[in-house]
């Protein structure tokens, strides 16, 4: 585990701000971004691991109006569950983490989605990324966040080396690097990794940080 590298302060400010501009310009539209309801964030985040955000589109507003409460979630047979996520994947190892989060939230925590890190990353299906974003686009709270994409767009801009989202460095790098943690930012990361910075063929002539991208200053096209 490395540790945060330094990098100007100036310039990590310009990629914040470029970002965030080019997210509210270029940004996708989906569902779960513009809720701030927990439970609603949460069913999100689980499903958003290991699948893709258009996959995930495709039936989230139909999940979330069937099981439109942890009640209705936990009672339901877990094959429902499963026949609702056939076309995101990973549906049986989903619907039993879903049908367990239900219940525990239902039994330890009185039916209410906790604001607390801690609470959050110890649900079944969770885990640290899921927990911090459910913290951030739920509760509003500063927890830097790392996944895939963020590991993929930092190494790419800062060369940093960090070998993936386990890495304890990057979630320090984002500590530092996300200041208020605008959830701006980390959708504009999201974005920005699946239509322009590609991990093959990256778009770099049409990037907004090409200016300011080590990768590309190394490559350039």
């Amino acid at each position: 585990m490395g540790e945060a590298p330094l990098l100007n302060g100036n310039r990590l400010r310009f990629v914040r701000r470029v970002i965030i501009k080019w997210y509210e310009k270029s940004g996708r539209d989906f569902a779960w971004r513009i809720t701030s309801n927990p439970f609603q964030i949460l069913i999100a985040e689980m499903l958003l691991r290991r699948t893709t955000a258009a996959a995930v589109s495709r039936i989230y507003e139909k999940f979330i109006g069937r099981f439109d409460s942890l009640e209705r979630l936990a009672k339901a047979r877990k094959s429902t569950i499963e026949r609702a996520l056939s076309t995101v994947g990973l549906q049986t190892m989903r619907a039993h983490h879903m049908k367990q989060m239900a219940r525990i939230l239902l039994t330890e925590h009185n039916g209410v989605v906790p604001n607390d890190l801690a609470s959050l990353e110890a649900l079944p299906g969770v885990g640290r990324y899921a927990a911090a974003a459910v913290m951030n686009f739920a509760f509003g709270a500063s927890e830097p966040l790392a996944d895939g994409n963020v590991v993929h767009l930092m190494n790419r801009l800062f060369s940093l080396g960090i070998s993936g989202p386990t890495d304890n460095a990057i979630w320090e790098f984002m500590r530092t690097f996300a200041e208020s943690q605008d959830k701006r930012l980390y959708w504009g990361i999201i974005d920005l990794v699946s239509t322009t910075c590609l991990r093959r063929n990256p778009r770099c002539n049409i990037c907004p940080l090409s200016c300011s991208c080590d990768f590309y200053t190394a490559n350039p096209k």
